[in-house]
């Protein structure tokens, strides 16, 4: 079993906005940790400010069924499905 930080196991990079399958339910990562691509309604946040003081690296995922996941790393539960051009 193979993990990722920053990227899925096709090789492509974890970026804001792109639709995933995660454990089969559809959803889409909502912010990077490190990227300033930051929602406007995550930014400025508590738990934002919070996330990036105690993690160097991860990634939110808005999820159907289950809300909002957050992962360090990406493995064989995450699979990149598009990216909004």
């Amino acid at each position: 079993m193979n993990f990722y930080s920053s990227h899925y196991r096709s090789g492509e990079d974890i970026r804001v906005g792109d639709y995933v399958s995660w454990c089969r339910k559809p959803g889409r990562v909502v912010f990077v940790l490190g990227s300033s691509e930051v929602p406007p309604n995550w930014a400025g946040t508590k738990i934002w400010m919070e996330m990036e003081k105690d993690f160097a690296e991860g990634f939110m995922l808005d999820t159907e069924l289950v809300g909002h996941v957050f992962e360090y790393e990406s493995d064989e539960d995450l699979e990149f499905l598009g990216r909004h051009s």
